[in-house]
């Protein structure tokens, strides 16, 4: 598999990983780490503003699902750990940030430390060659704001307040002066909020169904 995964169109990229995790004392350590994880505030995570989403999940290979009666029953000595993510960025930004912020590094050490053959975050060489190695393709990956990073969408939260503040304050009869005045003072607030699209003209042309004469008129 090549080190730099597909390219999605947009602002945001997938990434799914399942580790081994050898079964018996491993196992119990790894759902401790994971209940402990679970209820941590992760502050520093959510300040990278570059996670849309990431969640690790030990899935027991003595729970795996038997599609038929006659499929043979799995005893494979290690569990699964999946780990998937969505991103903003490329592949090597995102790997990079997880060995050289320190407290998200030790995070790191902490949720993979019960994977088999684990390196730990540095050296960078080999922790990027463990993921690589035991990352999977995606078939199929929906992304509801394709143009947007997590910073655009924080954006936009906070201009939905800002423009129905101005439609509430334009909505009686006002003279043109005044309506200036207030639609000037909406403009420089809500400026800082405005993103731009992740997407090529031609990708985003295919979230309308207008004709390009009718979006122009």
């Amino acid at each position: 598999m090549p080190p730099v995964p597909l390219h999605f169109v947009g602002k945001a990229n997938p990434m799914t990983a399942i580790t081994p995790v050898p079964r018996g004392w491993r196992r119990l350590v790894t759902h401790l780490i994971l209940f402990v994880f679970r209820r941590l505030s992760l502050g520093v995570v959510r300040k990278l503003a570059f996670i849309h989403f990431a969640r690790w999940i030990l899935i027991r290979s003595d729970k795996l699902p038997r599609l038929d009666p006659n499929q043979p029953v799995e005893d494979w000595p290690y569990d699964l750990y999946l780990f998937t993510t969505n991103f903003n960025g490329s592949w090597d930004q995102y790997i990079d940030a997880f060995g050289r912020i320190k407290p998200v590094s030790k995070g790191l050490n902490l949720l993979w430390c019960t994977s088999a053959g684990f390196p730990g975050p540095w050296p960078m060489r080999l922790f990027k060659r463990y993921i690589s190695y035991f990352e999977h393709a995606q078939d199929l990956y929906y992304n509801a704001y394709p143009g947007a990073t997590v910073r655009d969408i924080d954006a936009a939260l906070q201009l939905d307040p800002i423009l129905q503040a101005f439609l509430d304050a334009t909505e009686k009869d006002i003279d043109d002066a005044e309506f200036g005045r207030r639609y000037r003072a909406f403009v420089n607030e809500a400026a800082p909020c405005l993103g731009k699209t992740g997407l090529k003209a031609e990708h985003a042309a295919l979230g309308h169904t207008g004709s390009a004469k009718e979006l122009h008129s």
